[in-house]
């Protein structure tokens, strides 16, 4: 009776070591099984906040899982405190939810930057997107498999002379902080001013649908 009971403990064991471990890799991101059109899983609401003088709007988000929301608004809470004011720039910061289902949330920032000395007001954008297994804001790296640093750049290159876009000096086409967003079925490289081209007003969003990407999406 002892024997088949400590079988069974062991057997037991396993399992819930099984299962936590099964847990804890099911969260990691991936494209495998995506589909574009899934629910979203999350909900959010607009919000503004005062940081210094400067006013962004943003959302906040709440769902059934309450640890995944709260972790995505403590990542948004630090990503938006970038742009409290300084002594000489002030911010004035939109927002737009873009991609969402039930793989990630994925948010694009309009941001006014305003020279308090001057009274220059310059344009750029950021973006900020997050598993919404876990809550984690993600990286280029995150939704891309290991090495595909080669294989988008020469995209990004391609994408440039369709469009007759010159390029800046010494252009890096995917930084190690690449700005990017995700709508729910592309995926939109972000270059502000000086960081792309020259032509225009230098804003450039280089978008890929996600179909081209199969090879080095994760």
């Amino acid at each position: 009776v002892i024997i088949k009971m400590r079988k069974l403990t062991l057997l037991f064991m396993t399992l819930i070591l099984f299962n936590l471990s099964f847990a804890a890799e099911d969260t990691a991101f991936t494209f495998q099984g995506f589909s574009p059109v899934s629910p979203s899983v999350v909900r959010s609401t607009k919000r503004v906040k005062a940081l210094g003088k400067s006013r962004v709007s943003y959302p906040m988000f709440f769902g059934r899982n309450g640890d995944v929301t709260k972790n995505m608004n403590k990542n948004m809470e630090k990503f938006i405190s970038d742009y409290k004011s300084s002594r000489n720039k002030i911010y004035t910061v939109t927002s737009e939810i873009k991609g969402d289902n039930s793989s990630f949330v994925s948010v694009l920032f309009t941001v006014e930057e305003k020279d308090t000395k001057t009274g220059e007001k310059i344009k750029s954008y950021d973006g900020i997107s997050f598993n919404v297994k876990d809550g984690k804001a993600l990286k280029l790296k995150d939704v891309l498999v290991d090495g595909f640093e080669n294989a988008l750049t020469d995209a990004v290159n391609d994408k440039f002379r369709q469009f007759g876009l010159p390029q800046v000096d010494r252009f890096d086409a995917v930084s190690k902080k690449q700005n990017f967003y995700l709508d729910n079925d592309s995926l939109v490289l972000i270059y502000n001013q000086g960081e792309g081209t020259n032509f225009a007003d230098g804003q450039v969003f280089i978008p890929f649908i996600l179909t081209d990407l199969i090879g080095i999406l994760r």
